[in-house]
């Protein structure tokens, strides 16, 4: 059976295998790709999801801040369309403002504007979330426990804040949820910290804490409107919500279990995995999701090959991978650094213990390697390496799937 894996913005690996040796392959989420993701932008917010059109949400004179967060596929589409949106509607071009996280400029992300009209694209403010520096820091109130919540300035100051996210499967990793776009994506360097310090203890407990206080600050900031979108392959989308924070979670999670489920017969040798998409598909984060995922379907000492176009140095944690080979020291060290890439770190580290773990990518081999992982050189290897192994199973977009394999 033959199969051509898509990796990267526009390249692919093709695999030749037995019938019997492939037991699955997961190319394409179920669902179309939008062909219009703007006017299905200006649809959804015209008709959003158990709350009024957004246009009678604002009047003119309001500023609005529409917070963007990290990795949203069309990032530029949908901002571009939901300001349009606000602007043919009475809002100034020049009271509108895009915030967004230090780590979409580290990823070499686009500027969000770029496609609004040359006309008004610079009043549109652009502001890079600075979570050390107090100046951009204010107070929002006291949490349950009595500790102060600090977020971003300009988002509190905002008479209408309209976050912009993508959907995931809710244990992924660096997702927190309907409120996690706004906090702790825009809140102070301390609390973020504490949100990349890999659990401890059970994780499950770790995470149930953490959205309990992420559901607490939404309620505290009064945000009821948001835009999401269902994230489709290769850097498409296959809807885009809008509405109430709530509702359009409800309705979103049900959408990508549709959309991204992947059921497999069983674990496999092999689990050849891949990140398609552009640049903002290409990072170390979703490099960490991917392996979570094939984690998932590889057999006890088995491997996984994941196809990529990353390029970006890795952060501290992950750098740190190639100094300690103990891996409960290693866990400890990354633990009591809390590097912002600790999470990312610590999923490598899993996925490297419990299989051969190799890497097609932009990256130096000396880099992949200290790392613990084996350097594909050409995208012809993976399918030589596929060739040697007893089953293989086969995940595109492997950043998004959601694997369920029957024991």
């Amino acid at each position: 059976m033959s199969c051509v894996l898509p990796y990267g913005a526009q390249s692919h690996v093709g695999l030749d295998l037995p019938d019997e040796t492939l037991l699955a392959v997961f190319n394409e989420p179920r669902g179309g790709v939008l062909d219009d993701p703007a006017a299905a932008v200006a649809a959804a917010l015209d008709e959003p999801l158990n709350f009024p059109a957004l246009a009678r949400a604002t009047v003119p004179g309001d500023r609005i801040v529409l917070a963007l967060e990290h990795g949203v596929p069309q990032a530029t589409a949908l901002v571009a369309a939901v300001a349009n949106y606000l602007v043919e509607h009475g809002a100034s071009a020049d009271q509108l403002a895009v915030l967004i996280p230090p780590a979409a400029v580290a990823a070499g992300e686009r500027d969000p504007r770029s496609l609004l009209p040359d006309a008004w694209r610079d009043e549109v403010a652009l502001e890079v979330h600075a979570p050390d520096a107090a100046g951009s820091l204010s107070l929002l109130a006291s949490n349950h426990e009595g500790k102060p919540v600090y977020m971003n300035r300009t988002l509190l100051d905002a008479d209408l804040v309209v976050p912009i996210g993508c959907l995931r499967h809710e244990p992924t990793i660096g997702y927190y949820g309907q409120y996690g776009g706004l906090f702790p994506t825009f809140s102070d360097a301390r609390t973020q910290s504490r949100f990349h310090k890999p659990a401890a203890g059970a994780r499950r407990q770790q995470a149930a804490k953490q959205r309990e206080e992420i559901d607490e600050v939404g309620w505290l900031l009064g945000t009821q409107f948001t835009v999401q979108a269902l994230p489709g392959g290769g850097g498409g989308l296959l809807q885009v919500l809008a509405g109430e924070i709530p509702a359009v979670f409800r309705a979103g999670r049900l959408a990508y279990e549709s959309a991204w489920r992947c059921g497999v017969p069983g674990r496999a040798s092999l689990v050849v995995a891949s990140l398609a998409g552009g640049r903002e598909q290409q990072t170390w984060q979703n490099l960490a999701r991917a392996l979570a995922a094939a984690s998932c379907l590889v057999a006890d000492g088995g491997a996984i090959a994941v196809c990529t176009e990353l390029a970006v140095e890795p952060g501290p944690a992950v750098t740190g991978l190639s100094r300690l080979a103990d891996r409960e020291l290693l866990v400890k060290s990354i633990r009591r650094e809390h590097a912002v890439d600790a999470l990312e770190a610590i999923e490598l580290a899993r996925a490297t213990e419990q299989a051969r773990v190799y890497l097609l990518s932009r990256l130096d081999e000396s880099l992949v390697e200290d790392l613990g992982m084996a350097h594909i050189s050409e995208p012809g290897d993976v399918g030589r390496l596929a060739r040697r192994h007893e089953s293989c199973i086969v995940l595109s977009n492997a950043q998004y799937v959601v694997p369920a394999a029957q024991e």
